[in-house]
């Protein structure tokens, strides 16, 4: 069993995901139209497009290690939190770079943008803002809830032994005391027998006087 709240948990990974997806492939058509018309690529573009693939190799491991194993909350913070720096870092980079442009404040429309295709990159641009800013927020409180239940678990540094371990010492130390109230019985049999083998010896040391 998990220590995250399983509601909250599984939300922000889906926003995380959802935005990460759409980053990844507006960056992948933006950087593939500028290739092919020899452009260079902006780093902001790279950073984008680098934070997203890893948003999602992120939630992939961690998706693996939380229904097959377990997954410590320090893990997830600490992965969680370098991305938060990278996702915040795309995001300024990207309002620096279209801030020029005013991209957010006007309509995608083709008679302020002057023709269909350039109307299409506003809503292109705009998106990517959106996710971005999307991506952002969600691993940030992803980040926060990694916090919060690492703190919950390690109650003033003691650490919380999670519901399963719990449940296996408790089976074990059942075990035990069942163990130590009954105790071992000596062979019924065997003692009698004993007895009786010294018993006889006994009527014939007496009988012959030896």
């Amino acid at each position: 069993p998990s220590p995250y709240p399983r509601l909250l948990f599984h939300g922000l990974r889906a926003m995380q995901l959802l935005s990460s997806l759409v980053v990844s492939g507006i960056m992948c058509y933006f950087i593939y139209h500028l290739r092919d018309e020899h452009y260079p690529i902006p780093w902001t573009f790279i950073n984008l497009l680098c934070i997203s693939i890893a948003t999602i190799a992120s939630l992939t491991v961690t998706i693996i290690l939380y229904n097959f194993t377990y997954l410590p909350p320090k893990f997830n913070l600490i992965l969680n939190g370098l991305i938060t720096l990278f996702w915040f870092l795309g995001l300024g980079l990207l309002s620096m770079s279209i801030a020029t442009t005013h991209v957010l404040n006007k309509a995608c429309t083709t008679d302020i943008w002057n023709g269909s295709d350039a109307a299409g990159v506003c809503r292109d641009y705009k998106a990517l803002w959106g996710m971005t800013l999307v991506g952002s927020v969600a691993t940030f409180a992803a980040f926060l809830l990694d916090l919060h239940t690492q703190r919950k678990v390690t109650k003033r540094g003691i650490y919380a032994m999670p519901e399963d371990d719990q449940d296996a010492r408790r089976l074990n130390d059942l075990k035990t005391t069942r163990v130590r109230s009954e105790g071992y019985d000596a062979p019924t049999e065997e003692t009698e027998a004993s007895t009786s083998v010294f018993d006889s010896d006994i009527g014939y040391h007496s009988r012959y006087g030896d």
